[in-house]
């Protein structure tokens, strides 16, 4: 087994503003009880990318003046066709999502059915004056963001090809993604996606 270590400051990508990146993954090895066969199954990876959401010049909070985020998630199920040697994912519940105190600038969601909530969190560790904002929540399906580094849309599962540089191209599907602005901490993205095989 080979180990390189470098500085995270000289990783290439071809994406501006991507602050960290990770790639794991595991395949299914199951025993069978009767003859104790060793049986491997598909090899099954994430990749998660964590990312500022604006290019230098533009709006570091997305047109948001005070806490804002939105969130898709898209829950796969992954099947082994051992006659192909092949992994298939199967979307399983759709482009679930929701925007909390928006608007946000390149952020939509494409079905809206009217369901608002009222959401807030109130932490007094750091003493009884501490302040607290409560959110109007939005939830809906198909959440679309056309922000930078990586657009997505999570009510059309699709395949995206990733080229991170040095690593290559992964092609992979979205499994969950967030934006979260706390001005004045700048509009930051996080990705989730799933891949067959390993880098």
């Amino acid at each position: 087994m080979a180990c390189e270590c470098n500085i995270v400051g000289l990783l290439t990508t071809n994406y501006q503003g991507i602050y960290s990146a990770s790639i794991n993954g595991s395949t299914t090895i199951e025993i069978s009880e009767d003859t104790g066969l060793v049986l491997l199954g598909s090899t099954v990876s994430t990749l998660n990318i964590g990312a500022y959401a604006y290019l230098p010049g533009q709006d570091p909070f997305r047109g948001a003046s005070c806490a804002a985020s939105a969130e898709a998630s898209i829950p796969w199920l992954t099947r082994n066709d051992c006659f192909n040697n092949t992994v298939h994912f199967i979307p399983r519940a759709g482009g679930k999502a929701s925007i909390t105190n928006g608007p946000i600038d390149g952020v939509t969601l494409e079905c809206y059915p009217g369901i608002t909530g009222t959401s807030f969190s109130a932490d007094a560790s750091s003493g009884p004056a501490t302040s607290y904002i409560s959110f109007q929540r939005e939830d809906g399906y198909n959440l679309v963001y056309t922000g930078t580094p990586i657009s997505v849309e999570s009510g059309k599962p699709q395949v995206y090809t990733i080229d991170l540089g040095f690593v290559g191209q992964i092609k992979a599907f979205l499994q969950n993604f967030s934006i979260s602005i706390n001005p004045p901490d700048v509009a930051k993205v996080q990705y989730s996606f799933v891949f067959a095989g390993i880098i």
